[in-house]
This record gives C-alpha cells, sequence and structure tokens, in this order.
C-alpha cells in the first residue's frame, strides 16, 4: 500500500539525511572522523577501541554545522564525541573557539563530572585539513551564544 500526501501517508525525506548522500558516504566519514582522532572523543580525550562494526558503542560523529542547516558532510564538519557530549554540545551548552579551545557559556547547566572531563582544547588530528574549519565552528558559536 502506498501512501499520498493527501491521506498524510506519503514519502518525505528523511530528516538528518541529505538527500544527495548515500548511507555509504555517512558510514564512511564515519569511520574516516573515528580514525582521524583515534578512536577518542574530541572534548575529553578518552579513548576506545576500533568499532567491530560501522557504529561505534561510545562515539558519536556529530555535525558541528549540522547539515539540516546548511553543513557538509565533511571531515572538516565533524567531531568524535562520547554520546553522553553529544546533546549538550548540539544544544550549544559546550562550543570550540577558533584556536579550538573550548568555550561551556553557562557552567552551571553541565553535570560537574561533565565539566572536570572537558579538556581545555579540542584533541585535534594531527594534519590540518582533517580539523575542524573555523567557519564550521564560528557557526556553532554563533548559534550557542545566540539563543
Amino acid at each position: 500500500m502506498t501512501g499520498t500526501e493527501a491521506d498524510g501517508l506519503g514519502e518525505e525525506p528523511q530528516r538528518g539525511f541529505a538527500a544527495d548522500h548515500s548511507i555509504d558516504a555517512y558510514t564512511n566519514l564515519q569511520a574516516l572522523v573515528l580514525l582521524s582522532y583515534g578512536y577518542s572523543c574530541a572534548l575529553t580525550g578518552a579513548r576506545f577501541e576500533p568499532p567491530k562494526l560501522h557504529l561505534h558503542p561510545d562515539l558519536d560523529v556529530v555535525a558541528i554545522r549540522p547539515l539540516d542547516q546548511g553543513g557538509p558532510l565533511s571531515i572538516t564538519n565533524c567531531l568524535p564525541l562520547l554520546s553522553s557530549l553529544h546533546r549538550p554540545f548540539m544544544e550549544g551548552l559546550i562550543t570550540i573557539e577558533d584556536n579550538h579551545r573550548i568555550l561551556v557559556p553557562h557552567p552551571e547547566l553541565l553535570d560537574r563530572q561533565v565539566l572536570t572531563a572537558l579538556r581545555v582544547s579540542v584533541l585535534v588530528p594531527d594534519d590540518p585539513l582533517l580539523r575542524p574549519a573555523p567557519e564550521y565552528l564560528a557557526h556553532h558559536r554563533r548559534y550557542a551564544l545566540g539563543r
């Protein structure tokens, strides 16, 4: 049975995925990000074993500038984060300056354990071409600080 737009059962693109990228593009990017950061959280430095499958059980690969806000599917727009830090980062409770220093605009909104786990600066790959791009960091800061 195929639905229609009129009955509310029509096909809609899945949010969070760009229509012009295959699932392979996402899984390949995720693997590249995890490998480039040494299977470590960029915000805490916590290091893990490589995943047995595509998805990592402890680390999420997070877009700095979300795809639905014009961010590209690119390693310079992604960070590996502990799953528990994904939401605080996306909500702007944790952001990053252009010099890669971690900024917590409202520390009172984060759990003390999270605050003490954060590094002073983001862990970045050795290769400058793989590091977070300043324009995506700036977008994230504008979002975080503009609330």
